[in-house]
């Protein structure tokens, strides 16, 4: 079930999804008639609130689970369990796609955070003075340097993602898939994460990003798709249209009745949308 493509120009389609639906043993869908392509050097917000869908349609894209309906391509060819048995597509899809779990103790095993990071590029069969270049230089671009010899486990929560998103670059994939990547950061966190994303896009990357923070779409989007409580695609567009959509966003439950917008310089056109809680 080989099904070789050769590197994806800029602009190239990477993913499709062409009436995509996904259900759970015995339960209802949670994505129906997703239709969807996500091109080459796009970043991505899929916004939705908590059991609309988002992590479903995340795991579908990185090929950790597979629709039970419709149909997913990625780099041209049909994704799923047959192709990613073959051993060079499915080599060749992980190395190409990221995934950054939104609860990162499910990816951090290793004994220390240097054999972490080096942990993806050695299943790649590198050699070991191009796997320690790799581990070195994400250690530095991340400002990981103090934690190199500390036990994952020991971290504090910011930390542990922090090496989780080290572990998945240097394997060096053309795309990115966050699930909720801010959920329980601290705000300076969250600030490098962003930081981060804009530089990783910068370089070429392809991100997609699960958030139901509103705070951050602006910075990591240039497209936004919105799904509903009722599992579809309910709305598509640029992060300012659809954050100044009070309507559709209380619709799909991202924000309460209570919120207002601010909207940092946006006459310059370069605000930022913000979302706060009203003091009574």
């Amino acid at each position: 079930m080989a099904c070789n493509r050769a590197v994806s120009e800029p602009g190239d389609v990477i993913f499709e999804l062409d009436n995509v639906s996904y259900n759970y043993l015995n339960e209802p869908p949670v994505l129906k008639g997703i239709n969807l392509r996500i091109c080459r050097g796009e970043k991505i917000a899929v916004l939705g609130a908590n059991g609309s869908g988002k992590s479903t349609l995340q795991k579908i894209l990185d090929g950790l689970i597979f629709p039970t309906g419709g149909v997913v391509r990625a780099f041209g060819c049909e994704l799923t369990e047959d192709t990613l048995q073959d051993r060079d597509f499915s080599r060749d899809f992980r190395q190409r796609v990221g995934f950054i779990f939104q609860n990162s103790e499910a990816q951090l095993f290793s004994p220390s955070v240097w054999d972490e990071i080096a942990f993806g590029p050695l299943q790649l069969d590198l050699p070991k003075n191009e796997v320690v270049e790799r581990v070195e230089s994400i250690i530095d671009m991340l400002g990981l340097r103090s934690l190199k010899n500390r036990a994952p486990y020991k971290l504090s929560g910011g930390e542990k993602k922090k090496v989780a998103i080290a572990s998945v670059l240097s394997i060096n994939p053309e795309v990115l898939i966050l699930d909720e990547p801010t959920n329980g950061l601290a705000p300076r966190t969250q600030m490098w994460l962003v930081e981060v994303l804009v530089k990783l896009h910068q370089a070429g990357k392809t991100i997609v990003t699960a958030t139901h923070n509103l705070d951050i779409v602006q910075d990591i989007a240039d497209r936004v798709i919105v799904l509903s409580e009722d599992h579809l695609i309910t709305a598509e567009g640029r992060p300012e249209e659809i954050l100044r959509s009070r309507e559709l966003l209380l619709r799909v439950n991202l924000i309460g009745e209570h919120y207002h917008e601010h909207s940092h310089g946006a006459e310059q056109g370069h605000g930022h949308a913000h979302f706060h809680h009203h003091k009574h």
